[in-house]
Formats: structure tokens, sequence, C-alpha cells
């Protein structure tokens, strides 16, 4: 890749999808406070009230700042309308300004039905990208897409690239019009969840189209997002967007699938392939600013590999007695996710390891576009990781016992 330069924002003008969720509200932060990027338009759904409010939820102590620079600009619009549901005004400022579309919207649901799915995290992509077609001045895309594309793929390593189906290829164009009419494909039992294969069609269809396409397309691929160990600060990651925590919260809770019988299906020595969410950004924006083209992995190679059994050490260190009892003596409401998370777990745990190759440049790069963990002690990190969830297990600690348990 050629160099990852910091100057190349200077002239750049960002249109941003999904800037307040996880990754968009580090991507903001990085692109607003970290980058000298010229002038960042963030999608607002609903309301510029609404979107300023989750910020100050998310990073409430960066957010004057961010708002301070005057280079922030909200358009109130929604990615599953047409032409992003914008003011006619507004569309016209982003199709004469930006030059750089960064895409990081997306319905992260593991249990929305495949054709929800579809329209949200595929069709509502490919229709983006038709409409950044009328952009005059629009250099470069980047679309944010997931590991879990390639979950269909037998155990092993996995690189940045697309993989087929099936030697016989189907036309990913065929498989997206059968769900739009069935809500249904005789692929979807290949992929851990409807969110993946809607994914890997947004992939296939709009790296189809790239060759013709007047901008440059970047997709990245994050593995589960983790809470970030520097930016915008450490810890930084609602619940929504960390995976980890929201299935163990599930788990630890559930009498019929806890940690206990997680344990007897995952080898103990099993990698969780987790990356921390500062560093998946720092990806994105290195990668873009280098002018790489194609498919990027964000996975848990860039950082300290988790095992399965480190984990389960933490839980129990960090989970009070009294939580225990109540877990182990089925005290707690029963849990209509456990089961869908069990399976998720024991599905995806440690089958593949997704090489980072093309990011390897970056990994000795210190600053807002590098990967370097020069300084950083990633045991001290996780170990003040786990402490924080024993706010999880101070709000099970005081559930109640129900009469005559």
């Amino acid at each position: 890749m050629a160099n990852a330069s910091t100057d190349w924002y200077r002239d750049q003008v960002v249109l941003l999808t999904g800037g307040t969720g996880n990754l968009g509200a580090c991507l903001l932060y990085k692109l607003a406070l970290q980058l000298p990027t010229r002038k960042i338009f963030v999608l607002a759904r609903g309301s510029v009230r609404r979107a300023v409010g989750k910020l100050e939820a998310s990073i409430p102590d960066h957010v004057d700042d961010i708002l301070d620079t005057s280079r922030v600009h909200f358009v109130v619009g929604e990615t599953t309308q047409p032409g992003l549901g914008l003011k006619p005004t507004d569309l016209q400022r982003l199709q004469d300004e930006v030059t750089v579309a960064i895409n990081a919207a997306a319905d992260i649901s593991l249990q929305q039905p495949l054709a929800g799915s579809v329209r949200v995290n595929c069709v509502a992509h490919l229709n983006f990208v038709t409409l950044l077609r009328s952009f005059t001045r629009l250099a470069a895309f980047l679309h944010v897409s997931s590991t879990s594309v390639n979950s269909f793929l037998p155990s092993g390593k996995v690189e940045e690239r697309i993989y087929p189906l099936s030697e016989n290829e189907p036309d990913p164009k065929e498989i997206l019009s059968t769900i739009q009419t069935t809500g249904q494909s005789s692929w979807g039992d290949r992929f851990i969840a409807p969110y993946s294969l809607s994914k890997y069609l947004a992939e296939r269809l709009i790296l189809h189209q790239a060759d013709d396409l007047p901008f440059s397309v970047l997709i990245v691929r994050p593995a589960v997002i983790a809470p970030a160990i520097r930016h915008p600060y450490p810890l930084y990651g609602s619940s929504e967007g960390l995976p980890l925590h929201s299935t163990l919260q599930v788990l630890v809770t559930s009498p019929d699938y806890g940690l206990a019988r997680l344990a007897e299906e995952i080898d103990p020595e099993t990698v969780v392939d987790e990356v921390p969410v500062d560093l998946v950004a720092s990806t994105c924006l290195g990668h873009l600013s280098a002018r790489t083209t194609g498919v990027v992995h964000a996975s848990g190679l860039l950082y300290a590999p988790l095992t399965v059994g480190d984990l389960a050490t933490a839980l129990i260190q960090h989970t009070p007695p009294s939580v225990a009892d109540k877990v182990l003596g089925g005290h707690l409401p029963a849990e209509d996710l456990a089961p869908h998370f069990f399976h998720l777990a024991t599905q995806y745990a440690g089958k593949w390891e997704n090489s980072c190759l093309r990011s390897e440049p970056l990994k000795s790069v210190c600053g807002p576009l590098g990967l370097s963990l020069h300084g950083h002690d990633s045991e001290a990190f996780m170990n003040l990781r786990w402490k924080t969830m024993t706010k999880v297990s101070d709000q099970i600690d005081k559930i109640p016992i129900p009469p005559g348990s």
C-alpha cells in the first residue's frame, strides 16, 4: 500500500453515514479532532438534535470540541429512503462538494429476518452507490462490511478477497431478487445470520460495478467490535456495538445456556476474533488516505489474542458469588435470546483466521492513521475491561429472587 498521510485529509470533504453509531462516532472523532479534514457532513437520522444527543451519550467529553471545529455539518436523512431522504438543497450541496463518502451505516441485529436485513444492509447500500454517481467531485468510497460475510466458508485462513458461494457461482442479483420476492434464500443457512448474507450480497454487487464507477471503492471488513484501547477514550463503546458484551450479558444470566455449557462446546484455547473499535477506525482512514482499493480486513490479528479460556477466567474472577448462585439456581428470568446467542457463539468462535496482510505497513505507524501498539499494555487493558463488566454483575445482583424459589 502507499503511505498513509494525514495531510491528504486537508483537501477532503467527507460524507459519513452511521456517524452516531459505535464505529461511526469513533470515525467522526478522528476526522474532526485528530485529522485536518476540510469538512465533514454527517447524515443525521430523524433530526440533528437526536444525532447530537446520541453523540453526547457515547462521547460526552468530546461533543463540544467536535462541534466547535465548525467543520462538522449535520444533514437530516435516512439511508433507506430515495436520495437519502435529503432536502433537495442538502442533496445538491453534497453532490457539489463531497470528495470522500464513508458508509458506516448498518443494522447489526443478528436476529432481524432476512428480508428486513437485506433491505437495510444491502439494497440501501446499493442505492447509495447509485446516488454517489451524481457526486461530481467524489474520488473515493469506503463501505464498511463484516468478516462474517465469509461465515459460509469452512474453517481456516480467510484472505482479503471475495469468495464465491460455490463452484457453480450463482448470480448475486438473482439471490437478492429471490429474497426480495419470497423473503427467503436457499443460501441463508450457510451464513451465521441474515445480516451476514445481506452484507455478502452488498459486497458482491458493489464490487461488481466498481470498474464502471467514477470513484475508487474500498471495503473494510471488521471482525467482532471490541472496546477502544485509546480513542475517543479507553473502553469507549456502546453495548449495542459490542457483540461480545451483549452475548455475555445474555449467557451469564441463562441457567440453560450459561458459560459452563459453552465451555463444553468450545476449546478453551479457541481465539475470539475481536478488534478494538479505534483500530478499525484507523484501518479505515489509513487505507483511505493511501488510496487502497478492494477488500481489507480489520480482525483480531491487529491486536492481542483473546482466548475463550481467558474470557471464562476473567468472568469467573469478576462475577460475585451472589450472582453465580442466582444463575446456577435458575432464579433469573428466562432469556429468549440465550439459545440464539449460544448457537452464534459455538458456530462463530475460532473457525476462521481473517488475514490482515494488507495492513502490515500500518502496524509500524503511530498516530490517527496507524495501528502501532507502542506503549500500550494489553494485559492491563484487559484487566480494566473485565472490571467494568462488574457493572453488569451489579445489575444482575439486584434482580430479586422470586418468592418460594
